[in-house]
């Protein structure tokens, strides 16, 4: 295949998937290895094993990289520090896009950025939503569920003021109390202790913010 005839195919795609080869060429193989060319000729640019997006010259679509994180692995959505600060709980900003997953812990790094995700296990898999980036659909963490995905995720934690206070935490007024109560039940002993301090600390300091 030339490489006109693969653009034509491909550039209203926001992914180039290695997968859906066999449906364009009787020899998939024949197209993988011309791909490895492109590649090499930076044609393509390769996110992760398998997976593609056209380099600047030729890509028509500019994909949101937080559907590509979703994407990237299946199933995940965007949570802990990257979610924290999109929400601005955290005044950090973060360049490192940061996920969930119920596979295994990755980090993928390629010419779009960092992607890094962290494993939990499948019952700890919910309370996130569908967003919209560059009019591509991606799925990220409700804020509380960003939090104890966090503490969860970092053992460290134990749960006390001192340690809420380190973190700088701000915007808390946005904050669901019944959800983190909710969430926080589902979680071990560890993070239904941190949940109700958590909740204690949101309460004070929005009270505090209230009197300011």
């Amino acid at each position: 295949m030339k490489f006109n005839e693969f653009v034509k195919i491909y550039q209203e795609a926001p992914l180039i998937d290695s997968s859906t080869f066999s449906l364009y060429n009787e020899k998939p193989q024949s197209l993988r290895r011309q791909v490895r060319e492109w590649v090499r000729k930076d044609y393509l640019i390769p996110l992760k094993r398998g997976l593609y997006i056209f380099s600047d010259e030729w890509r028509k679509i500019q994909s949101s990289v937080l559907f590509m994180a979703n994407f990237l692995v299946l199933p995940s959505y965007v949570s802990l520090e990257y979610a924290l600060s999109f929400y601005e709980i955290i005044p950090e900003k973060v360049t490192v896009i940061t996920s969930v997953t119920t596979k295994k812990t990755k980090i993928f790094t390629n010419l779009l950025g960092s992607f890094e995700y962290r494993s939990i296990k499948e019952d700890l898999f919910f309370g996130f939503k569908k967003e919209i980036d560059k009019e591509e659909e991606f799925f990220i963490a409700l804020p509380e569920k960003a939090l104890l995905d966090y503490f969860y995720l970092n053992p460290h934690f134990q749960g006390n003021f001192s340690e809420l206070e380190s973190l700088r935490l701000q915007n808390l007024e946005a904050l669901n109390i019944k959800s983190l109560e909710t969430y926080g039940l589902k979680y071990n002993k560890r993070i239904r202790k941190i949940a109700q301090v958590l909740i204690e600390f949101v309460k004070k300091e929005t009270t505090r913010y209230k009197r300011l």
